[in-house]
């Protein structure tokens, strides 16, 4: 395949100083969650919300209907309620969906719920804990990708990873340290549970430590740094953080959504040791994922959904559903489709269409290639063209050439 712009751009903040590194057919009315159909009890990151609500809705379709109960807390608060021995009351309340996708609330019984899975933006060690495991088992779900982002009208063309450190790393009145962003007010960020912030830090070496950055406001869960940069007054002092499957969503606006990129924009990334930064795309239009999938663009890692289970199985046998459809670990080719369908649609990176990979927090990469290669699959999903540049249709291996051989999922792949 034919690679595209890779889109570098070279990012141009001014440093004054130089400063080290350091089933329900309705929710409209509020259900016991218990009494719901198959329930699966899901606490943690809010920015995996997106895909979770897609998840659930496949699963409510299903016989018999398996039903999602998602707490949007925090990737660290997930991993620590999983691991809990005991029952859980979660901060956040029990968001559930419909099967025409609206949500809604459940009630939780009284004594609270054990925790089926985990979801988590990071890795545990990322939160300081240790997996259990011969009692929990961390499943990898597709690659998410963390940003910079900023207004639509903002003037801001590239972040480095030096000024975003010395942005949100120190108070915006420490002396001789000037990044575009002057104003912590208007840098949105989360907090030590959130795995977008947790992520991000051990990119730019600023640690998620107890509450928000020192340059930045804890804006809240990722739906709040959304609308907040969305509505920002002034577009060139502020910046947010953002998982892609938020930044590239949709945003409220009045009674309908629009695309969020029709009010925010992701900035290109500058990883120390580059000379440019790069989008996650390969264009700012498009939704490839080219630069996460080879490697330039250098913030992402795996989903990660920690389940409770004995000898191998998860104490809930309906979580294996919801693992299942997260990774193509089902029987059917069926299965795998919808797992590599459900990441593209909510912009996230099925591991088959993946060309390097990682094992530990923004680490090093190495070269990959998966068992079997689903790149054109996940492009045509996430790009919405059915026969994306380079790929090409088949229905068999005898309608693939030497140099892509094998019918995978409709198109000819390498492998």
């Amino acid at each position: 395949m034919t690679l595209k712009s890779l889109n570098c751009i070279k990012h141009a903040s001014v440093l004054a100083a130089a400063v080290l590194p350091f089933a329900i057919a309705s929710v409209s009315k509020a259900a016991d969650c218990s009494e719901l159909s198959h329930p699966v009890y899901v606490d943690g990151s809010s920015a995996a919300r997106p895909f979770v609500k897609q998840v659930a809705l496949k699963l409510l379709a299903a016989t018999p209907p398996v039903t999602i109960v998602y707490f949007p807390t925090g990737s660290c608060e997930g991993v620590q309620r999983s691991q809990s021995a005991g029952k859980e009351t979660p901060s956040k309340p029990a968001v559930v969906w419909s099967a025409g996708g609206t949500e809604g609330t459940c009630d939780l019984p009284l004594g609270g719920i054990k925790i089926d899975v985990g979801a988590s933006d990071v890795f545990s060690s990322t939160c300081g804990r240790n997996l259990p495991t011969a009692t929990h088992k961390d499943t990898f779900g597709p690659i998410q990708a963390m940003t910079f982002v900023v207004p639509k009208a903002s003037n801001q063309v590239s972040i480095s990873a030096e000024a975003a450190y010395l942005t949100v790393g120190f108070p915006q009145n420490t002396p001789n340290i000037s990044t575009p962003w002057t104003d912590s007010t208007l840098v949105f960020a989360r907090n030590e549970t959130s795995g977008t912030q947790q992520m991000i830090g051990a990119a730019i070496r600023v640690p998620a430590a107890a509450g928000s950055w020192p340059g930045s406001v804890n804006a809240g869960g990722s739906g709040a740094v959304l609308t907040g940069v969305a509505n920002s007054t002034q577009p060139d002092l502020t910046l947010g953080i953002l998982s892609t499957d938020i930044a590239d969503g949709t945003i409220a606006e009045g009674s309908t959504t629009v695309s969020a990129r029709t009010k925010i924009r992701i900035l290109p990334y500058q990883h120390y040791g580059q000379t440019c930064g790069y989008l996650p795309d390969s264009t700012s239009t498009s939704y490839d994922k080219q630069n996460v999938r080879d490697g330039h663009y250098m913030i992402w890692g795996p989903l990660h959904f920690i389940s409770r289970v004995e000898d191998g199985e998860p104490t809930n046998p309906d979580a294996q559903a919801f693992l299942d459809l997260l990774t193509g670990a089902g029987d059917s080719e069926e299965d795998r489709v919808a797992a590599i369908d459900l990441a593209a649609t909510s912009h996230l990176v099925p591991d088959c269409a993946m060309r390097v990979s990682r094992d530990t927090e923004v680490g090093p990469l190495s070269s990959y290639m998966p068992p079997i290669s689903c790149e054109c699959r996940f492009l045509s999903k996430a790009t919405g063209d059915a026969t994306p540049e380079g790929c090409t249709p088949c229905e068999g291996v005898g309608d693939c050439s030497s140099d892509k051989p094998v019918c995978n999922y409709g198109f000819c792949e390498v492998r």
